[in-house]
């Protein structure tokens, strides 16, 4: 049965950091369709999960999967379309909206919350999750890691996963300017990022919105991960395929640090 988006009015106010994301990703919501493939590709078993990700995940036929900061969706009914029972959640309502439509439109069964993923929405009940998935680009938009991975330690089931496919942090240091590789920020750098427009959404390059986004290393994610109570099982790193950051030049782009895929196990009770 598809579900409406749930609104998170019983849950407490969002800080100014999130609230300002929130307005940023509702404005680019729709625009941002275009990149995404549409319902019917959806409805046809298509799905948009890279090949390490499903082998992670192994058989999830019947696992109920939460995927936080899920966006319009196209991730969470990849994983429905893998036979998980989904649940994305994302800050954004019209995403929300957009990802709840497009399941509708698809045929596909999947519940779509729109909520602050800093603090377990009151209507996800803990430990009621087989997987938690996070997918590439998320973690930079929030700006407390440690709660986020509290969140999901508390909505894992005992022997239950995390399954974390994100960039890898240094590579928002680098651009390609003059033909050439060049070092644009400081992979230390914790403090906050104002910016408004985007360059990886055409006609949203001008984009007023102002967004924030928090840098993090990757010893910050892991100690986060752990600290949080669940027990890494796997750190695996990949070469970039990001064209729209670095140019169409892959083999090149391909010896530069792109994602990686952490696993970590909620220890039985």
């Amino acid at each position: 049965m598809d579900r409406a988006p749930i609104h998170r009015n019983p849950n407490p106010p969002v800080n100014e950091y999130t609230a300002a994301n929130r307005d940023a990703w509702d404005a680019i919501a729709d625009l941002r369709q275009d990149i995404w493939p549409s319902a019917g590709f959806f409805a046809s078993g298509g799905s948009l999960l890279r090949e390490h990700e499903l082998e992670a995940a192994g058989d999830v036929r019947g696992l109920r999967l939460c995927h936080l900061q899920c966006g319009s969706g196209e991730e969470t009914l990849s994983w429905a379309n893998a036979g998980a029972r989904v649940t994305g959640v994302d800050i954004s309502p019209r995403q929300i909206e957009l990802a709840a439509r497009k399941a509708r439109d698809a045929g596909i069964s999947a519940e779509f919350l729109a909520a602050d993923v800093s603090a377990r929405p009151v209507e996800l009940v803990p430990e009621s999750f087989d997987i938690v998935y996070t997918g590439g680009g998320a973690l930079g938009w929030l700006p407390d890691l440690d709660s986020w991975a509290a969140v999901v330690h508390q909505l894992l089931k005992p022997s239950g996963r995390l399954i974390l496919n994100e960039e890898h942090p240094q590579l928002g240091n680098l651009e390609v300017r003059d033909g050439s590789i060049a070092i644009v920020g400081d992979y230390f750098d914790r403090q906050p990022h104002r910016t408004t427009g985007w360059r990886h959404f055409a006609g949203a390059e001008h984009a007023p919105e102002p967004r924030w986004e928090f840098h993090r290393t990757l010893g910050d994610i892991v100690t986060s991960v752990a600290r949080a109570g669940l027990r890494i099982e796997s750190l695996q790193e990949f070469p970039s395929t990001a064209s729209w950051r670095f140019g169409d030049d892959l083999p090149t782009i391909r010896r530069l640090l792109g994602s990686f895929l952490l696993v970590a196990r909620k220890p039985d009770a």
